[in-house]
């Protein structure tokens, strides 16, 4: 299990419980500024620690969260590769994968991200 704290807007602390050395501080604010990235889209990244514990990142613009995730499926969702000049930046993440207007629904620590017009079909009752 891992503790997520929020510290600053797109700034995170997460801790792998019982796990020593495990604190990952994670800012996503380097990206967002370098892109220019603004509205509804999610940042996907692949934790930096700890190994052994390493589990998919996950944050939403909109609520200005983040989750941790075993595992996401993308259901026609499309994204895009974003990186920092590896050589200058000290911060992680510093690659991502941006889905934009695309929700992220949860399922015993699984994730599907999915764009609207799949959540239009689920609310009515339509299989995806």
């Amino acid at each position: 299990m891992k503790t997520i704290t929020k510290i600053a807007r797109a700034k995170f602390r997460v801790v792998t419980d019982n796990v020593a050395n495990s604190e990952l501080i994670l800012d996503f604010d380097p990206i967002i500024k370098q892109f220019n990235l603004s509205g509804n889209y999610l940042l996907i990244h692949w934790q930096a620690k700890p190994r052994g514990h390493r589990q998919w990142g996950v944050y939403f613009s909109g609520t200005d969260n983040y989750l941790s995730l075993k595992s996401i499926d993308f259901n026609h969702a499309v994204g895009k590769t974003l990186q920092l000049d590896d050589a200058k930046t000290e911060t992680v993440p510093s690659a991502v994968i941006v889905v934009k207007d695309a929700q992220l629904i949860t399922l015993n620590e699984r994730a599907f991200i999915c764009n609207k017009q799949q959540l239009i079909d689920i609310s009515s009752g339509d299989s995806v």
